[in-house]
């Protein structure tokens, strides 16, 4: 067979990088890592962090933030992960709101408010006897609204990279804690902890990804989701420099770079809980997927198990997930 002359769309390379970020199963770059930590902690004004604790699998990451929550100690999240994604994010979208004419940012008004006022995001559903459903936009988003040109360049891209949290992230984070999605203890340590409530009007990074992610539906508590969406952000915010070339600044790199070498991680005030990526991870048609064994493993033994893409029990522990 003769290769292919046509060539790649520039957003099939960005939705590798983030998809990969995902599937990879090559060992953690702790010092990689840990100097992107502290350069995102540097970008948030907050002091370094005085610790590192790399934990063998998210499991035992999640327990061990969970017992520094029950210390007292309050989680850097939104300041060090959040917050500085939503500023990379505004100042690589601002060049393409300001050479919009008022005409394309009017129409795009309309489709972007349009969008979430019928998705429910803005307050108080009613019927106006007809059934036809409408909002009180209660809430709207104060963003600048994503232009066509916007959602055209980030729809593939978050596409791809939101297949992999639908059928690989979303299963092995339920899997490995079945009561995490009634545990609302973690829910300070949550990427977006007002998941359950109405929008954070100032949140440009969850409009523009709810907006242009097709079938995104993240209004019920899922873990992955809630914990570590960083990588939906990032692939955005990746694909504005990539396929725009306008520049996101430098807030944003300590994240992607802990990101791109590492498992998730938890920044707190003087402890950061970083995690190790799994030594093992199959799919079959890019479902989770082992005909004789798990399909995820991480270093310290713990297990998710799968059968094309369905959770099913350990031989070993009778749930989907067994311990080391």
């Amino acid at each position: 067979m003769k290769p292919s002359n046509t060539p790649a769309h520039p957003t099939d390379g960005i939705a590798r990088t983030w998809t990969r970020a995902v599937l990879t199963t090559e060992p953690a770059d702790h010092d990689t890592a840990e100097a992107a930590a502290r350069a995102a902690y540097r970008t948030a004004g907050k002091p370094e962090p005085t610790e590192f604790i790399w934990c063998p699998s998210p499991s035992a990451a999640l327990e061990l933030t969970r017992s520094l929550l029950e210390e007292g100690q309050a989680p850097l999240v939104n300041p060090v992960r959040r917050a500085v994604l939503n500023q990379a994010l505004s100042a690589a979208r601002a060049p393409l709101i300001d050479r919009a004419s008022d005409t394309d940012r009017f129409a795009a008004f309309g489709e972007f408010h349009y969008h979430f006022e019928r998705k429910g995001f803005y307050g108080e559903q009613r019927y106006d006897g007809m059934d036809e459903r409408y909002d009180l936009m209660e809430r709207p988003y104060r963003c600048p609204p994503v232009l066509p040109s916007e959602r055209s360049a980030l729809r593939p891209v978050l596409h791809a990279v939101h297949q992999t949290y639908r059928h690989v992230l979303s299963p092995a984070w339920s899997a490995i804690d079945g009561a995490i999605s009634a545990d609302y203890t973690l829910q300070p340590a949550w990427y977006w902890s007002d998941e359950h409530g109405v929008v954070d009007q100032n949140d440009e990074a969850h409009a523009v990804v709810r907006y242009s992610t097709p079938d995104l539906n993240d209004r019920f508590f899922d873990p992955a989701w809630c914990f570590y969406p960083d990588l939906m952000v990032l692939a955005a915010i990746d694909t504005y420099r990539r396929v725009f070339d306008t520049d996101p600044g430098s807030a944003w790199q300590g994240c992607r770079d802990v990101a791109l070498s590492s498992g998730p991680w938890w920044p707190f005030p003087e402890t950061v809980v970083m995690s190790e990526r799994p030594t093992l991870l199959t799919l079959k048609q890019d479902r989770l997927h082992a005909d004789d064994g798990p399909a995820i493993q991480w270093p310290d033994g713990h297990q998710v198990w799968a059968h094309d893409g369905v959770l099913i029990n350990s031989p070993r522990s009778g749930s989907a997930t067994s311990g080391g």
